[in-house]
């Protein structure tokens, strides 16, 4: 225990530090760690060291607290009186996952007659080994301006961010083979009025190859740290000339990963950055050993050739895709330029109101 914790700081009597901590409960055990103290962003810190634990006696109470909060899954309460004669209030206010499981808990101590805090504004957000997305309602808030989607992939998700530091460690999460477990970074984003935001992200990840899950808490703290300036080579690829029908697309070749997708914004092939295709099982095989040859080095281009739907009753989509290896290193990248062949089929994402959006726009 840390030596602050032997006795009380605040002989005055004031104790209501204007802070909350946010503490995640990301993986399969009840573990909590920090993941915010305040104005700072920590990296999965240890409970007993944040800046509200003032002495022993409220350090004691966190622990089962939390696991109160966790249990009834509401904002849960606990009082004490300090040595020094100050009454004490103990917080827990619960983060919900997309599905209602407690992922995160906000906590604040301070002076039992003082008023709350404003709570963080933080979101929940997981996926899966075939990178779909689920978001918590106040993730959608964060990430996506409040649209209501449920379900989205990977890139849809990265392409609404700025700059998104660290995104190699990242992809390591989803890496097939030797993935990071844990992983802590900073998103920034301009929302839809024009304000820019910086978000603080902390991850977790558990399972093997289909089964591994990913988990993360987003928080926004624009307030004490500033946004820093777009990442100049997102922007740029983000704005590079796409011929009609294409699409540009960066694979990380550890996980096979399409984690940027980029198109036309009215053309028909931009909306499939928010639908998972399925790959024609006569095509995967070329397309594993394509990726093979790239991560181990032993070619820098290749040309390949798949097909796609996106439901078991479409027709399949022909797709004639030009890889270039561009990253080498831990976590090697490829750049895929991605044409359709044709004559295109008619497709099942036509009936998604945000595809059919791109048509409205396009004629």
């Amino acid at each position: 225990m840390p030596p602050h914790l032997a006795g009380c700081s605040h002989p005055n009597g004031t104790h209501s530090p204007k802070r909350w901590v946010v503490v995640e409960r990301l993986g399969d055990t009840n573990d909590v760690t920090v993941v915010v103290d305040g104005p700072h962003p920590r990296r999965f810190a240890n409970l007993n060291r944040v800046t509200i634990v003032a002495n022993l006696a409220i350090a004691r109470r966190l622990p089962p607290l939390i696991e109160q909060c966790v249990a009834s899954r509401r904002v849960t309460g606990d009082q004490l009186k300090l040595a020094c004669g100050a009454s004490i209030s103990i917080v827990a206010s619960p983060v919900l996952g997309p599905y209602g499981h407690v992922r995160a808990i906000a906590l604040w101590a301070g002076d039992a007659d003082e008023g709350l805090p404003p709570l963080p504004n933080i979101g929940i957000v997981e996926w899966d080994a075939t990178v779909v997305v689920s978001a918590s309602a106040s993730a959608r808030s964060l990430l996506l301006d409040d649209q209501q989607v449920e379900r989205l992939m990977l890139p849809e998700m990265l392409s609404y961010f700025d700059r998104f530091d660290d995104r190699s460690d990242f992809l390591a999460l989803l890496s097939v083979d030797n993935p990071i477990d844990e992983w802590v970074g900073c998103a920034t984003r301009t929302f839809d009025d024009g304000t820019v935001h910086k978000l603080h992200l902390a991850a977790r990840a558990s399972g093997i190859g289909i089964g591994r899950k990913v988990r993360a808490v987003v928080c926004d703290i624009t307030d004490v740290e500033p946004p820093v300036a777009p990442d100049m080579y997102s922007s740029a690829l983000r704005h590079v000339p796409i011929p009609p029908g294409h699409a540009l697309a960066l694979i990380d070749l550890n996980g096979l990963i399409i984690h940027d997708w980029v198109a036309n914004d009215h053309d028909r092939i931009a909306g499939w950055v928010h639908h998972r295709p399925l790959l024609h099982p006569e095509d995967q095989a070329c397309i594993v050993a394509a990726g093979l040859e790239m991560l181990a080095g032993t070619s820098t281009t290749a040309r390949v050739r798949a097909r796609i739907r996106f439901d078991q009753a479409d027709d399949w989509i022909h797709l004639d895709s030009r890889w270039t290896r561009i990253v080498t290193g831990d976590q090697p990248q490829v750049i895929a330029d991605i044409a359709i062949v044709p004559p295109m089929p008619a497709s099942v994402i036509d009936e998604c109101a945000r595809c059919q959006g791109i048509s409205d726009e396009a004629a």
